[in-house]
């Protein structure tokens, strides 16, 4: 099986998983598909010109065997002279206190540790073991979910960058041959063939009941990943270009959509940015279900206010005036008082804002509207009591609004301007010693207005923060 070598050439070429110089963290685990990833990097890292590291986490599931597997990679490692990291992470102990599966918990820590590694040991890449029949199983199992293009896609050949899979085009036949070829020992993992586990499921009993229907039913769901990683990157696309359209705020456990501007999309586009959306909010879940993608379009359909759909962990969107309101948990969280430096920049993470105030001569201004529009408010310095701070909405706030007489409470204001409910609490509050001054991005107070006779004038401007989905590890494995 020379050719293997070739294969994993290739798809390292294609995908650009490797450059000269890298350093490789090489995740084994012992088993037949790592100990081949291993012995194969290290033929190819001379000519291609990248080192090879190894690294091996003890999951505490299996107990003496566990500790057997350790001592196993730690031997190989040494047999072909390369560097050997092996950690210890009681998985078990972790499940007590999180709601999740084994292997859930497994991956999540498997992965945290490689990446840990690979920053201590300077290496710009993390291999992992996974295989052709592995992307099969993947599908299926996302099938099963009733998983949208994202999840059908399977798993990535890389990933942000630094997780590379080089066997991922090669079939677990194949490997099992190289093996044998190269007389190479490896450890075999009992729980592998337990069929309480999904996958294991999917591997021992159902993929086989298939091969009945279609002996090639593996080969066809490595090819469903393929074209719809292809039909996922295309919406990727489309959805980078309108997800700024109809995000309305983005924030801490909260992102506000648009329900006007995104009734102009179809709804297969809807469903793209229903999973984006959820993947910001919830970076560490797998992508959203079409069980649950398809609630949320009824939702929209109906538009009914205060209707809710309830998401994967506490995670849930709502109608509100306008817009549609995805948060987790309790939503974005009160934000405390903060001061605001003149001249200076404060955070308001809380909704997705940074606020930053200057002083201007009034002269440089010419002709100065006082009406503050939604990035910046203009008010008379002198006139203000400093110093200014930040906050969100309390008890009995009051204000006297511009072009309004008299004062109203913030809570009327919040409706008569139909601001969701949701997003109340995380509204930035401009104050300064004696009151509101701005109701950040919404209305400006009637106060220290800018004048002929203004001398100086307080410029305060909100700039969005960038929102990122973070690093999201897909569910494979």
């Amino acid at each position: 099986m020379a050719d293997l070598a070739a294969k994993v050439r290739e798809t390292i070429e294609r995908y650009h998983m490797i450059s000269p110089r890298d350093g490789v963290l090489t995740a084994v685990s012992g088993g037949p598909d790592s100990v081949c990833m291993l012995h194969i990097l290290l033929g190819l890292s001379g000519e291609m010109g990248f080192e090879v590291k190894v690294a091996h986490l003890d999951h505490q599931f299996r107990g003496e065997e566990s500790r057997r597997d350790a001592e196993f990679v730690s031997e190989l490692a040494d047999h072909f002279g390369l560097p050997c990291f092996c950690h210890e992470e009681n998985v078990p102990r972790f499940l007590m206190s999180n709601a999740m599966s084994a292997q859930e918990a497994a991956r999540i820590l498997r992965y945290q540790y490689l990446v840990k590694t690979s920053k201590l040991e300077y290496c710009q890449r993390i291999a992992t073991g996974h295989n052709a029949d592995d992307q099969a199983e993947t599908v299926m199992m996302r099938v099963l979910r009733g998983a949208g293009p994202d999840g059908l896609a399977g798993i990535p050949p890389k990933r942000e960058g630094i997780i590379i899979r080089p066997l991922l085009a090669c079939w677990r036949s194949e490997i099992e041959e190289y093996l044998a070829e190269h007389d190479l020992p490896f450890r075999t993992d009992e729980s592998n063939a337990d069929s309480k586990y999904l996958r294991n499921e999917v591997r021992n009993d159902l993929l086989p009941q298939l091969e009945h229907y279609n002996p090639q039913i593996s080969k066809s769901l490595v090819n469903l990943g393929s074209i719809m990683a292809d039909v996922s990157a295309h919406f990727d696309q489309m959805t980078d270009r309108v997800l700024p359209e109809v995000l309305k705020t983005a924030r801490v456990g909260q992102f506000v959509l648009d329900l006007t501007k995104l009734a102009g999309y179809d709804e297969a586009l809807k469903r793209s940015v229903f999973r984006r959306v959820f993947q910001f909010l919830r970076p560490d879940l797998p992508p959203l279900a079409s069980q649950h993608v398809e609630k949320l379009l009824s939702l929209l359909r109906k538009g009914d206010v205060g209707a809710s759909v309830e998401l994967p962990d506490r995670a849930r969107a709502r109608i509100e005036h306008g817009c549609v309101v995805f948060s987790h948990g309790d939503g974005p969280p009160q934000a405390e008082e903060r001061a605001l430096e003149v001249p200076g920049t404060a955070a308001f993470e809380e909704a997705g804002l940074t606020v930053t105030a200057e002083l201007v001569p009034r002269a440089q201004l010419g002709c100065c509207p006082t009406e503050a529009n939604e990035d910046m408010a203009l008010f008379d310095w002198d006139e203000l009591a400093a110093p200014l701070t930040i906050r969100s909405k309390r008890e009995g706030d009051r204000f006297q609004p511009f072009g309004m007489d008299g004062t109203q409470s913030l809570k009327d204001f919040f409706v008569n301007s139909k601001i969701a409910f949701s997003f109340r609490p995380s509204v930035p509050i401009l104050c300064d010693d004696e009151g509101i001054l701005w109701v950040v991005g919404v209305r400006r107070a009637s106060r220290a207005p800018v004048t002929d006779d203004t001398r100086t004038v307080l410029a305060v401007r909100a700039r969005t923060l960038e929102v990122s989905p973070g690093n999201r590890e897909d569910t494979a494995l």
